[in-house]
C-alpha cells in the first residue's frame, strides 16, 4: 500500500459483522536492525499488534508492504523498492538491478527499468534486496515445520505474477524495458518488452565452473571447481569430480550466479538436456565424470572413462578396454599395467558425448600433479620404467603417482 509520511499515520481495523476492532503498534514496535539474511534491507519494522488508537507511521512517502497476523497478534511493515534479479540480469543472482520508482501517488505507483540487457535465462522481481519477511521464526506450523514467513518476491510469469513462485523464464536475449505497477484495490501487474537486440555474445565461454552441495557447497567465495576445456572444441568441457550422495550441482561461465544453468527433465543413458534445474548426484558418493556440450546443449554424468594410450601400453587405440582405469569409490582412480620401459605415459578421457580426438582430452602426471592439456599445446613428456606399474589419480587434490 502507498503511505504518506507525517503525523496522520494509519490504524489496522478488523471488521467482524458489526464489530470493529482498531489496532495500533505495541510498545515493542521498532525498526528491526538484526535482519535475517533473506529479509528486505530498506527499512523493516516489526512488533506486537495491540488494540489501540495509536497510529502506525512511516518516515517517508512510498510503497510499503504491511503484514498482519491476527492469530499471533504480530505485525510487520517493509519499505518497498522493487528490483530485478537472476541469471538473466546484469548482476546475476548476486544482487538486484534497481527499478526507478515513479512519483508518489496514493492510488498507483510504477517501478521501471529501461535498457536492461537480459540473457536467455531466468529472473525474478524482489523488493528492497530481500526474499522474505520472517514474522515469527519459531511458530510451530505442524508436521515439523516452524516459522511464519511472507514472500517479498514475485516469480511465475510476467503476465501471471506469483508471490514466491518459480523463476520467470526469459527465452529471448536482448534489451528490455520492464515495468511493475501497483494499483490500490487491484494489486500488481507487470510487463517486459524487448526494445532492441543485445550486443553479440561470445559463442562459447572461455571457462566453465561447477558448484553445489555435491562438491562442497553453493558459496562462490569458497568454491573453485573448474571444468577442463577441450582442445579445438570450444563447445566442450569435461571434469572428474568426487561427489557426495544426495548432493546437487549446476554450472556457470563465471564464479557468480550469472548465466548459470543445469538440466531439463530426466536423463537418457546419463545424458540430460541443458536447462535450469539442479542436477542430482545419480548414486552413491563416488567419482563422476561430467561432460558439457554447449553446442548440442547436453550434460552427461557418468562413471569416469579414463584410459592409458601410446607406446607405453603398446597401443594407440583410444578408449581401449584393457587400458581403462578402475574407479575406487571416492579414494582414487587407478590401473595396474605392465608398461614398456622408457616410453611416454599418456592418458585421456572418453564419454559418449565427448566428441573429440583422444589427444584433445588428454592429461599427464608431472611432478606428482595431474596436468591437463586443455586448449594448450603439446605437453612435456614423462617416461616410465618398465614392468608392472600402478598408476593412481586423485582428482580431489589433483595429484597422481606411478609406482
Amino acid at each position: 500500500m502507498a503511505i504518506k509520511a507525517g503525523g496522520e499515520g494509519f490504524n489496522i481495523v478488523d471488521v467482524s459483522g458489526s464489530t470493529r476492532t482498531v489496532y495500533g503498534p505495541g510498545a515493542d514496535w521498532k525498526l528491526d536492525e538484526e535482519l535475517d539474511v533473506d529479509e528486505p534491507t530498506e527499512g523493516l519494522w516489526k512488533g506486537t499488534l495491540t488494540e489501540s488508537s495509536n497510529k502506525f507511521t512511516v518516515p517517508e512517502d512510498g510503497l510499503y508492504h504491511v503484514i498482519v497476523d491476527f492469530g499471533i497478534k504480530k505485525v510487520a511493515m517493509a519499505r518497498v523498492k522493487w528490483g530485478v534479479i537472476g541469471g538473466a540480469t546484469p548482476n546475476g543472482w548476486s544482487g538486484s538491478t534497481p527499478m526507478t520508482e515513479s512519483a508518489f501517488d496514493l492510488n498507483k505507483m510504477t517501478f521501471k527499468v529501461t535498457d536492461l540487457l537480459l540473457l536467455k535465462n531466468e529472473w525474478k522481481f524482489r523488493y528492497s534486496n530481500g526474499w522474505k519477511i520472517i514474522l515469527d521464526p519459531e511458530f510451530d506450523l505442524g508436521g515439523g515445520v516452524t516459522g511464519i514467513k511472507v514472500n517479498s518476491n514475485f516469480g511465475g510469469a510476467v503476465n501471471n505474477l506469483d508471490a514466491g513462485g518459480a523463476n520467470i523464464a526469459n527465452d529471448v536475449y536482448g534489451v528490455y524495458t520492464i515495468e511493475l505497477t501497483w494499483e490500490a484495490g487491484k494489486g500488481y501487474t507487470a510487463s517486459a518488452v524487448k526494445t532492441g537486440d543485445g550486443p553479440d555474445l561470445p559463442e562459447y565461454p572461455e571457462n566453465l565452473f561447477l558448484i553445489g552441495s555435491a562438491v562442497g557447497g553453493w558459496d562462490w567465495t569458497v568454491n573453485d571447481v573448474k571444468l577442463v576445456p577441450v582442445h579445438s572444441h570450444p563447445e566442450l568441457f569435461w571434469g572428474i569430480f568426487s561427489m557426495s550422495e544426495g548432493g546437487e550441482f549446476k554450472f556457470s561461465p563465471e564464479q557468480a550466479w550469472k548465466g548459470d544453468f543445469g538440466k531439463a527433465g530426466d536423463a537418457t543413458n546419463g545424458v540430460y538436456a541443458k536447462g535450469t534445474d539442479n542436477i542430482a548426484v545419480p548414486g552413491a558418493s563416488a567419482y563422476y565424470m561430467v561432460v558439457v556440450d554447449l553446442k548440442n546443449e547436453t550434460i552427461e554424468v557418468t562413471e569416469p572413462g579414463v584410459y592409458l594410450i601410446g607406446d607405453a601400453v603398446g597401443s594407440w587405440d583410444a578408449a581401449g578396454a584393457d587400458n581403462r582405469f578402475t574407479v575406487n569409490g571416492t579414494d582414487d582412480i587407478s590401473i595396474t599395467k605392465n608398461l614398456v620401459a622408457d616410453k611416454e605415459l599418456r592418458m585421456h578421457v572418453s564419454a559418449s558425448t565427448l566428441a573429440c580426438d583422444w589427444w584433445q582430452s588428454e592429461f599427464i602426471i608431472l611432478n606428482g600433479k595431474i596436468e591437463f592439456r586443455g586448449t594448450g599445446g603439446d605437453q612435456e613428456r614423462v617416461k616410465v620404467s618398465g614392468g608392472n606399474q600402478t598408476i593412481k589419480l586423485n582428482f580431489k587434490d589433483g595429484t597422481g603417482s606411478i609406482n
